[in-house]
């Protein structure tokens, strides 16, 4: 018995490190870029890359975020944007991050926590103001004089 066990174990083991492999192996370029276009699928993830796009355009100079905006109306400027974005997640983040994320953006809860956004930041901004005015050394940085 001992001896089947043992064959047992090495049979598994010799299996798990083939899958391993296998897993790595599909960790490429072209599969992350597959994994991160079908985030765009998600409309909770649709929604959390646009507000990342506003959120970056933002920080431009106002002439050029105008700009900006207007051309986010463009179809061609959405779908240039859209490769942008999955490029970047597919350099940054291997499949298996990327397949996790796209698991919890399918489910009602990430449909939810991306809805209260706005009302997140709001509550953000309300309680800094109020440790700003409790406490002083953040005061001078929150509170205008």
């Amino acid at each position: 018995m001992p001896l089947t066990y043992r064959a047992v174990l090495v049979v598994l083991s010799l299996a798990a490190a083939g899958l391993s492999h296998t897993a790595l192996a599909a960790d490429t370029l072209e599969a992350r870029q597959q994994a991160a276009e079908r985030l765009f699928d998600l409309p909770a993830y649709r929604q959390v890359a646009s507000r990342q796009v506003y959120e970056a355009i933002r920080s431009l100079p106002e002439p050029q975020y105008q700009a900006a905006v207007e051309a986010l109306s463009d179809p061609k400027v959405v779908k240039v944007l859209r490769e942008v974005i999955v490029r970047s997640m597919a350099r940054t983040f291997s499949v298996a991050e990327l397949d996790s994320l796209g698991r919890y953006m399918a489910t009602d809860e990430a449909r939810s926590t991306v809805e209260k956004t706005d009302e997140f930041q709001d509550a953000l901004v309300r309680e800094f103001i109020a440790a700003g005015m409790t406490h002083p050394e953040l005061g001078k940085y929150l509170i205008p004089r």
